[in-house]
């Protein structure tokens, strides 16, 4: 079943081969010279459009700017990043805490005198 499909495309294509030849041959030499003047002023009127395309921009350049704004992004980040809060109180808030945690006191110490410590410490954060 696939050649006889082949062979009948085959025929067909011959059939149009052989229609366009008897026309290509039939045809006048006016209109022939029509034809080539025609395809002349088409290539000229593409050769001149070339000439005035806009700008359009290197392969080269494209890279470059994509680096350089990402350079500059990346420049803006660093120069811009949030910086944490330090200073005085949170170091000695830091030495505080291990200092605790070292002692080895237990934690029940603590809790003998709840309110005190929360007093304290709302006390410390408020400064």
């Amino acid at each position: 079943m696939n050649d006889d499909h082949e062979e009948e495309l085959l025929r067909s294509a011959r059939q149009y081969r052989d229609q366009l030849t008897a026309h290509v041959e039939a045809t006048d030499q006016q209109t022939l010279l029509r034809l080539a003047e025609a395809r002349r002023a088409a290539l000229e009127l593409r050769a001149a459009s070339a000439d005035d395309r806009p700008f359009r921009v290197p392969g080269v350049w494209l890279p470059a700017g994509v680096f350089a704004c990402a350079a500059l992004l990346a420049l803006a980040v660093w120069i811009y990043r949030p910086v944490p809060p330090t200073g005085p109180t949170a170091e000695a808030a830091a030495v505080e805490d291990v200092e605790l945690l070292a002692s080895g006191d237990e934690a029940e110490i603590y809790t003998e005198d709840a309110v005190f410590y929360e007093w304290a410490g709302a006390e410390s954060g408020a400064s």
